[in-house]
């Protein structure tokens, strides 16, 4: 008797799965939400998997007192811990790009913010 691994997602299917774009689908899936596997060039998903990922969000009242993220009315995505609202920010960069920008500002010993702002604003330029 062999297993049967369910149905396998393509990120487009993804998307529509999850009824959002498929920008939304890849911003999710870039930061490690959403369970699924590079394979080659592409990315794939379970169905059960992501159906399980869905369902472990929880009531709203639990998200607020968990910091889970959240989405609001306008499909931005936010959480509340101890008291306190954090907006999430989508950045244009890869990891990697990310853990050189940390390191960059413990190197110097300046703010993160600064360095993702001057970062943003080289982006935007080119």
């Amino acid at each position: 008797m062999t297993d049967t691994p369910g149905e396998v997602l393509t990120l487009e299917e993804l998307a529509t799965y999850l009824k959002v774009s498929e920008t939304t689908a890849y911003a999710l899936v870039r930061s490690g939400e959403v369970p699924g596997r590079k394979v080659g060039r592409e990315w794939r998903f379970l169905k059960a998997r992501v159906t399980q990922w869905l369902m472990q969000a929880g009531t709203e009242d639990e998200m607020n007192s968990t910091g889970l993220v959240q989405r609001d009315e306008h499909g931005g995505e936010f959480k509340q811990e101890n008291g306190q609202e954090f907006v999430a920010l989508w950045l244009p960069m890869t990891r990697e790009e990310k853990a050189a920008q940390l390191e960059k500002a413990e190197r110097e010993g300046v703010s993160v913010s600064e360095l993702v702002a001057g970062y943003l604003r080289e982006w935007a330029r080119a």
